[in-house]
């Protein structure tokens, strides 16, 4: 964890710039374009949220009141912090370093988000997230859930959305010292950990994948 929290300070600085390479503006549309969608949430969790690109959308949405925001990086939120700044926001953020500890027993949310997070971790590290975020969802709670996803066929694209894929996990194994070693199907994993889909939508020629779950009945 303290080698994951240093890796991810150094990149917090250049982070967004990153994004500027292509496919890079693909994360940051994916991950915003099901916002629309959600209904009024008076509470919400965001995992891992980086440098805060999705949580200032959010907030202009005004889709919550509340935000928790969850990062092992003081760098990343601090970056957060500073771009939300200038927002005449009604949506109290209360910013917290750390992971599942992080995260007390009786707390429960109306939604939750991993955005380009699941994909860090080791397939048994994803069944344990997955699980927290079931057990503390609310009862009507939504997961909100934007992530890569493993391009199937012979196609050329799909020959480079895969090689990408492999730059990334090469990229962030040497640099912030992830445990995870290759991409996962994120989308089954969910399914069979007792959650339906409301909506959903791939990207890019299905090399990014956004979808709204809700807790099965």
């Amino acid at each position: 964890m303290e080698r994951q929290r240093k890796g991810f300070n150094r990149l917090a600085a250049i982070y967004d710039y990153l994004l500027l390479i292509p496919p890079g503006r693909g994360f940051i549309k994916s991950q915003n374009e099901l916002i629309p969608l959600l209904p009024q949430k008076k509470s919400c969790l965001i995992i891992g949220g980086g440098t805060g690109t999705f949580l200032r959308s959010l907030i202009i949405s005004g889709k919550v009141t509340r935000i928790v925001y969850l990062d092992i990086s003081e760098k990343m939120l601090s970056q957060a912090s500073n771009k939300i700044k200038d927002l005449n926001q009604k949506c109290n953020v209360e910013f917290r370093r750390g992971s599942l500890d992080r995260i007390t027993e009786d707390e429960k949310f109306d939604l939750i988000v991993t955005n380009f997070f699941l994909d860090l971790f080791s397939p048994d590290e994803v069944k344990a997230w997955i699980r927290l975020i079931h057990n503390k969802l609310s009862e009507e709670g939504l997961f909100y859930f934007t992530d890569l996803q493993i391009s199937r066929g012979k196609t050329f694209k799909t020959f480079m959305n895969n090689i990408y894929i492999k730059m990334l996990y090469f990229f962030f194994r040497n640099t912030t010292a992830i445990s995870g070693k290759t991409l996962i199907d994120l989308r089954t994993e969910i399914l069979q950990s007792g959650f339906n889909v409301v909506y959903e939508k791939g990207y890019l020629k299905e090399l990014f994948y956004s979808a709204i779950f809700k807790k099965r009945s």
